[in-house]
């Protein structure tokens, strides 16, 4: 087993119920653990510690969004190209929901999902006021806001209508809060306790490093939807009027590796992006680096494609600067071990 890890599941927090409680699966509407994948942080049921209770879980159906798009659970540890590769051995405690990327960097492995988003909000609010809170809001008009960013069908989709300056202070916030955990656990290491974690957004020289060359990562893959496949799309796209009935006329799907438009005639056609852990993850362990959503990194600027835009390099590489209702543009963050 990785040090790494093995600390990772023994540190933070010292809870019983850790990123290695969560087992080897992926969370979804309907089954998120009750630990946050972001700060470790038993959460996602009722805890009187910090407060929460906003999971309606009552509300999911039974329709599940692994039963489309999805490749099942991957171990980037456990890949045989990685197993020689130093930056999956380092001796530091790796943040929860990361991968490597360069020496004490770390890359968040998915797009900040909604539910993300909203444990952050939530502490926002308590630690710092409702209008601070609201500052931070996404800007999304009011359908993207109620039937997406609020549907707890979506909770692991790529929370949108964040600008740069939101995107960054999710990033440190998140870091400052892994921090207390980790303090803790290092006290009476003498050696180690000054190790903190700083979050922030990557540059687009890590962006580009995490996601590698588009010409050998995205691949034509046709998709044969099962029948709970079909469900899902026409229980929770459809019927949200975010994809017209006629995706549900065809059981066979051309497309992508990755959530791109693929511009045929037997291609899914959806105004939303799709779950965080869809489509093919990198042997790295990242998931959609292109398509999905596009990304804010550091310079201000969101690049990346999206399930709006094609597999062209004009529109893979293009920098939008435009942030405020737009559904297609999400971001991940970068946490580095600094002391």
């Amino acid at each position: 087993m990785k040090f790494s890890y093995l600390l990772t599941c023994i540190a933070l927090y010292s809870a019983s119920l850790s990123v290695c409680a969560q087992g080897k699966k992926h969370p979804t509407a309907g089954d998120p653990s009750p630990v946050s994948e972001i700060t470790d942080r038993e959460i996602y049921t009722y805890n009187k510690v910090y407060e929460i209770d906003r999971l309606l879980l009552q509300e999911v159906n039974d329709y599940s969004e692994q039963s489309v798009f999805y490749n099942g659970y991957f171990d980037a540890w456990k890949q045989k190209e990685n197993k020689s590769n130093p930056l999956y051995f380092q001796l530091y405690i790796v943040p929860p929901h990361t991968i490597p990327l360069f020496k004490k960097v770390y890359i968040d492995a998915t797009e900040v999902a909604n539910i993300h988003y909203q444990e952050f909000l939530h502490f926002i609010e308590r630690d710092s006021g409702q209008a601070i809170h609201d500052s931070y809001m996404p800007i999304l008009d009011e359908k993207y806001m109620e039937d997406y960013y609020n549907n707890p069908e979506f909770y692991f989709f790529p929370v949108v209508g964040i600008n740069p300056e939101s995107a960054k202070r999710y990033c440190d916030w998140r870091a400052q809060n892994l921090n207390e955990g980790l303090q803790v656990f290092l006290a009476n290491e003498s050696k180690y306790k000054k190790y903190k974690y700083v979050g922030r957004l990557p540059t687009e020289h890590e962006w580009r490093r995490a996601a590698g060359h588009s010409s050998k990562e995205i691949k034509d893959r046709t998709y044969e939807l099962s029948k709970k496949g079909l469900e899902f799309l026409e229980q929770d796209i459809v019927k949200n009027q975010f994809a017209d009935e006629k995706i549900l006329e065809s059981s066979t799907v051309y497309g992508y590796n990755v959530n791109l438009d693929h511009g045929t005639a037997f291609a899914i056609k959806k105004d939303i992006p799709y779950y965080i852990y869809g489509f093919e993850p990198r042997v790295t362990g990242s998931y959609n680096m292109y398509g999905n959503v596009k990304e804010i990194v550091q310079e201000g600027y969101a690049i990346g494609g999206s399930y709006k835009t094609s597999n062209s390099h004009a529109d893979l590489f293009e920098h939008v600067k435009e942030f405020d209702y737009q559904t297609d543009i999400g971001f991940r963050c970068v946490t580095k071990i600094v002391r």
